[in-house]
């Protein structure tokens, strides 16, 4: 019964660590004992001990923070860099100090972003690119850049509106009607796209049209 007790106890002994874990560490340490954070937390004391020991939580110190410090959370932050290697990018600061740091700057992670925030980068990142961190407050150009390429966003400097990738439902409503010219379409149903994305985007779905034809 003594092993299933402990298997209980511990039961994220084995774990990783995550931010919140590791926040509830560093601001209980000094109050609470290590065998109540360890209960608290399911893992072994000698596991709380140890982190405790990389988070400096037995050392604290008020040092004042270099630029060169305070860049690599505007960089790395703004990725979505996980807590455990800001750490070892950040040698002596805690995850808390460093969360801090980010709320000082104003600058957001980089793993999450709001959907009025997504909304705002699909619009505008095609037509101005990084210039559209004007109208995200705490997003920097690193982090912009990243989640542009993750949705598949691009900007192309020769073109007014850049480049934006077409929607199945896009793709669709030029199709039913090729019938209309390419400044009619252009116009009546794509007035956020410009005359010569509309005409590549008709180009490409007649090729297509083509090749099925060659293979009937």
């Amino acid at each position: 019964m003594k092993i299933v007790g402990d298997s209980v106890r511990y039961r994220n002994n084995r774990a990783r660590w995550t931010a919140g874990d590791l926040t509830f560490l560093e601001n209980n340490y000094s109050s609470m004992s290590v065998a109540e954070i360890a209960d608290r937390l399911g893992r072994t004391p000698g596991a709380v001990g140890l982190m405790a020991d990389k988070l400096g939580c037995r050392r604290k110190k008020n040092v004042p923070w270099s630029e060169a410090e305070m860049d690599i959370v505007r960089d790395h932050y703004a990725r979505g860099t996980e807590a455990m290697s800001l750490i070892r990018l950040l040698p002596g600061r805690s995850v808390n100090a460093i969360f801090s740091m980010a709320e000082t700057l104003r600058v957001q992670s980089g793993r999450f972003w709001g959907g009025a925030e997504l909304e705002i980068l699909k619009a505008d990142y095609p037509r101005v690119g990084t210039a559209v961190t004007e109208r995200l407050p705490g997003r920097n150009a690193v982090s912009v850049r990243i989640m542009a390429r993750r949705l598949g966003l691009k900007k192309s400097p020769s073109s007014e509106a850049g480049f934006r990738p077409w929607s199945d439902e896009e793709w669709t409503l030029l199709e039913k009607n090729m019938h209309l010219s390419v400044a009619e379409q252009q116009v009546m149903l794509f007035p956020d796209r410009t005359k010569k994305a509309v005409e590549k985007a008709r180009g490409r779905l007649v090729k297509k049209a083509q090749v099925k034809k060659e293979f009937k």
